[in-house]
């Protein structure tokens, strides 16, 4: 049988090897994504390959791929799989939020400091290791599929029809990437919540809030 070790909330699952007991499918993919996304979290997205995770896992290359097209499959679902986390937590605690400016900057400035906290995430947005696959993410349908989950409470209370929102949002995920590649000038949450009040949502067509 393969073991399990019980890990601190927001640490990754430490390596086991399947010693000879492949799991189901559905489960060979969730522990093969948690190889990837530990390799992301410790050598950087550039350098987690094929070779990387089946080592991690402690398995052939030749069972990765049984399981996945190859690295960039591997990378994009362990992204997605971060960022969705992500969401759910964002949306917990923006629940009482019904305004669509304050829902959209309070994500905004969660998501920022997450994503810079968490060790996946801020593995991909090391500027050192960005490469296009993670920048094709935020523009691709899936990441616009993730975008309208995250912002889905504000797309309905702004009252946005379909091809508003969908543009609306890929206006935000775009932002939201310039503000990741680019640390300066360094702002405060504060000092964050004021600029986007200030820029991105009068470019989205919604009021300040009574925000400067």
């Amino acid at each position: 049988m393969v073991s399990t070790r019980s890990t601190s909330p927001g640490q990754l699952p430490t390596r086991v090897a399947w010693d000879g007991n492949p799991p189901q499918v559905d489960a060979a993919r969730a522990r093969l994504l948690e190889a990837t996304a530990r390799c992301i979290a410790r050598d950087g997205l550039a350098a987690t390959s094929v070779g990387a995770v089946a080592a991690e896992a402690g398995v052939s290359r030749q069972t990765v791929y049984r399981y996945f097209a190859g690295r960039d499959e591997l990378a994009l679902r362990a992204i997605f799989a971060a960022s969705d986390a992500l969401r759910r937590r964002i949306d917990s605690q923006l629940a009482p939020l019904t305004e669509p400016e304050d829902i959209i900057v309070e994500a905004m400035v969660l998501g920022l400091g997450e994503m810079r906290s968490n060790p996946v995430l801020h593995a991909i947005w090391d500027s050192s290791s960005l490469d296009a696959l993670v920048a094709e993410v935020f523009t691709e349908p899936g990441g616009i599929a993730w975008a309208r989950e995250a912002f889905g409470r504000a797309v309905e209370a702004a009252g946005w029809d379909e091809g508003y929102a969908n543009t609306a949002l890929e206006f935000i995920l775009r932002v939201g990437l310039s503000l990741l590649i680019s640390t300066a000038p360094e702002r405060n949450d504060e000092e964050l919540r004021a600029f986007l009040y200030r820029h991105l949502i009068p470019g989205l067509g919604l009021g300040a809030s009574g925000e400067d």
